[in-house]
């Protein structure tokens, strides 16, 4: 079975990794703070929290500015997680509707109301959220998913904080981990105690030389416990090396499937996208086409079902959602990442022309 998506890791960054594993040294130490100074400076942020996931980095975003109750608005064509972390921190959860192009958040849709805290906008499939357009509608915070823009150029630059994540499918997978980038010190230095439940120096900065420090101190009890490891950051300084390259090649084959099926009237094409996360193409027949090419061996998904058509999240549904309710029903995600060949690829393409001809 070919797969949709697959992570891959090189030879280097396995050897930099057993080095890890040998050092005895897995928590957060001196591997996470160096890459958290290298993802910085490569998203251009002055300063970057990692995380050990996208979700948690969510979750200290609305922490770190005091968000508690109130109404938190984001996207139904998105993970759980961009709604989750607002039931967390008490807030009543709503959606908006979707660009039908993007498919990222419509600021048309918008209806903000005096509840209303914070926005979580996502960079759906790498494509950059309209960040300047919900400003315009909203003053309050605005987060930036940007889990599917690593590194469209241009994430992380509008929105007052942003998050990212490194889980396995991701253009920069590490297995899991997360991080926070932020240009302000006074929520950078906050964010740092808050990823371990409030404890104001790690344990790693309580190292001197070959002393150690056991005395810390506890002032506040909005933390939680979600710091990188060490053993994740070294495997994403090794993704990093390679981020340019591996998404190239995702964009090869975007460029590929896109040459094939452009004057299929059956299928229309996505929107470009710097990272290609997914390669979701809108399509007759979707689901009879993920079962055929599921007989010849290719997997494919749905990128997204909807939180609006999940059973516990229908509550979130305060006003009509006709774009994503349309929409979604058309999307099905080729396999992209730069672990398939071009015969694969142009196995893949046979068999949805296959498929169309018959």
């Amino acid at each position: 079975m070919i797969p949709v998506l697959k992570p891959t890791i090189d030879e280097q960054t396995k050897k930099e990794l057993m080095e890890v594993l040998d050092s005895g040294w897995w928590g957060f130490g001196p591997k996470t703070q160096e890459f958290e100074k290298k993802f910085a400076e490569y998203v251009g942020a002055k300063y970057c929290v990692a995380t050990n996931s996208g979700t948690s980095a969510l979750d200290l975003c609305l922490k770190v500015h005091n968000i508690k109750g109130g109404e938190l608005i984001t996207s139904a064509m998105t993970f759980v997680s961009d709604a989750i972390v607002g039931e967390w921190n008490g807030m009543d959860v709503t959606f908006a509707d979707i660009d039908p192009e993007t498919l990222c958040l419509d600021p048309r849709s918008l209806v903000i109301t005096p509840k209303t805290k914070a926005i979580i906008t996502v960079d759906s499939h790498g494509r950059l959220a309209d960040i300047k357009g919900i400003r315009k509608k909203f003053k309050g915070l605005i987060i930036e998913d940007a889990a599917h823009a690593m590194y469209t150029p241009g994430a992380g630059k509008d929105a007052d904080i942003t998050i990212w994540s490194f889980q396995a499918v991701k253009t920069l997978p590490m297995w899991d981990g997360g991080a926070i980038t932020t240009n302000d010190e006074a929520i950078y230095k906050k964010l740092r105690t808050l990823t371990w439940l409030g404890v104001e120096k790690s344990t790693y900065d309580r190292l001197d030389k070959k002393k150690y420090t056991w005395d810390y101190d506890i002032t506040q009890s909005q933390g939680i416990k979600a710091y990188m490891t060490d053993v994740q950051a070294v495997v994403g300084l090794g993704q990093l090396r390679r981020i340019e390259e591996t998404n190239t090649r995702r964009r090869e084959i975007e460029s590929m499937y896109n040459k094939a099926f452009k004057d299929m009237p059956q299928i229309k094409l996505p929107l470009p996208s710097h990272t290609v996360q997914y390669y979701t193409m809108k399509c007759e027949k979707r689901n009879e086409l993920g079962e055929f090419l599921a007989d010849n061996d290719i997997a494919t998904s749905v990128h997204f079902k909807p939180l609006s058509e999940m059973t516990y999240w229908k509550k979130a549904v305060k006003r009509p959602l006709p774009v994503t309710d349309r929409e979604w029903l058309k999307l099905l995600s080729l396999p992209v990442h730069n672990a398939l060949t071009n015969e694969q690829v142009n196995y893949i393409i046979s068999k949805v022309k296959e498929f169309y001809a018959r």
